[in-house]
Order: structure tokens, then sequence, then C-alpha cells
């Protein structure tokens, strides 16, 4: 379970419903959403979903990865400006 924005709580299960917005995932911390991508990943490889849902869940994943990307671009950027300083 992660925290998102105002005490909203992101699980796999609301993320992969729908009910956690595109906003939500793009307020989690690094930690957080890389929790949720694991979390996708275990539930893909299972091999237990229906392949709509296993689908969707990939889907939600690559929402998740671009997120990390976002928030590792940012962190990197930061340590540039650092270490010119």
């Amino acid at each position: 379970m992660a925290k998102a924005g105002k005490d909203v709580t992101v699980t796999l299960e609301g993320l992969l419903s729908g009910d956690i917005s595109a906003a939500q995932v793009s307020e989690l911390s690094f930690e957080q959403a890389l929790k949720l991508l694991e979390e996708v990943v275990v539930s893909v490889e299972s091999g237990s979903l229906p392949l709509d849902r296993a689908i969707g869940s990939y889907e939600k994943g690559t929402h998740l990865i671009q997120q990390l990307r976002k928030l590792l671009s940012g962190a990197e950027e930061k340590l540039r400006v650092l270490n010119q300083a």
C-alpha cells in the first residue's frame, strides 16, 4: 500500500481497477511507485490472471515505469546541479 497526495492509499487492486487516477500515480514517491510496480509484475507473472486483466496490469505497469523514469530523471538533474556547484 502506498500513500498519494491527500491521504489516498494506492493499492494494487485500486490501481488495476481504475480507482486510482494518473494524477494520483504521479504523486507517488519513487519507493511507492517501485513497490506497486513489483506487485504488478508478481501478479502478471503468476499466470493466474485472465488475459484482459493481465493486459490491463501490463498497461498500468508501463505507467508506473514512466513515473519512475520521471523521478529518476529529476534526481539525476539535481545531482548534476549539485556537482557543478
